[in-house]
């Protein structure tokens, strides 16, 4: 939660910037639907303050620290208490929706990034270095991400299978041994078939990864490892989507240090791989 963290930064702020935060913080419903005038009314300050203040944090102005604002707090505020401020409306210009979209996904890795922590992520290659087989568990939007995860990986020479259907997942849980790494991917952390599987994993030993939104959930306790991922919680908020942000900038962060790691033995596997499927050059590739 970049934003916030910052805001709470009070070293930072004058005595009338420490105001006017103190002011959104204590009433982060209204922020929403406030002007820059609005604001500087309820804070006994001037548009010019809210202004540099925004300018402060990195931001253009006060609609950018608005999006940005409301979209940190609905993370962090229980459902019931959300505020509703989707980022695109059937007002929105195809400008903006390029200008927002953009700046979506840009907080999404810089969100995932703030929380990462190197020592993990690093056990975590290994991990999968290790593993005879890295197994996926997900469905829906989220195998899409593992598809591609599992293809990145053959490309350095680290099996990988992804599972989807309740089936093979309790299948492939049960004949796994301890060579196989397992790595699920959901972001309510309740799915109960992806909570199923987990728990075999649990009682068999696998070790596992799981790629979610809160630790406070029964599947984030069955896995050995959380990544937290940055989301919203509404569909129209485009959750899914900062979700998928977040979860392919893991996946690309993890396939670096693996890549790095392994360059020779990898250069060496394309350059075998391109000799079969033809190289990009060649009028007679098969791709």
């Amino acid at each position: 939660m970049k934003l916030l963290k910052a805001l709470h930064e009070n070293e930072r702020f004058s005595s009338t910037e420490q105001n006017i935060v103190q002011y959104m913080l204590a009433h982060p419903a209204e922020i929403a639907a406030m002007t820059t005038r609005e604001l500087a009314e309820k804070t006994y300050t001037s548009p010019a303050a809210v202004f540099r203040l925004c300018q402060k944090l990195g931001l253009k102005g006060y609609n950018e620290f608005k999006i940005k604002f409301t979209s940190e707090i609905n993370r962090v505020m229980p459902r019931k208490n959300r505020i509703i401020h989707r980022p695109i409306t059937d007002k929105s210009q195809p400008a903006e929706i390029v200008r927002i979209m953009a700046e979506l996904q840009v907080e999404a890795i810089d969100e995932t990034k703030n929380e990462m922590d190197l020592e993990q992520v690093t056990r975590i290659a290994q991990w999968m270095m290790d593993a005879s087989v890295v197994d996926f568990y997900a469905y829906d939007q989220n195998y899409q991400l593992a598809q591609t995860s599992v293809y990145n990986l053959l490309q350095v020479k680290c099996n990988a299978v992804a599972h989807n259907a309740m089936n093979s997942q309790i299948a492939a849980a049960l004949n796994c041994d301890k060579s196989h790494l397992a790595i699920i991917i959901s972001r309510s952390g309740v799915n109960k078939r992806l909570i199923r599987a987990a728990r075999v994993l649990k009682d068999r030993g696998i070790r596992t990864v799981l790629f979610s939104v809160s630790r406070d959930t029964t599947l984030a306790h069955l896995c050995d490892e959380f990544l937290y991922v940055a989301n919203t919680v509404d569909y129209l908020d485009f959750g899914g989507s900062i979700f998928s942000v977040g979860v392919r900038y893991y996946m690309d962060v993890l396939f670096g240090i693996i890549l790095s790691r392994n360059f020779s033995e990898a250069e060496t596997f394309y350059n075998n791989f391109e000799n079969y499927i033809g190289h990009v050059d060649e009028s007679n590739r098969i791709w």
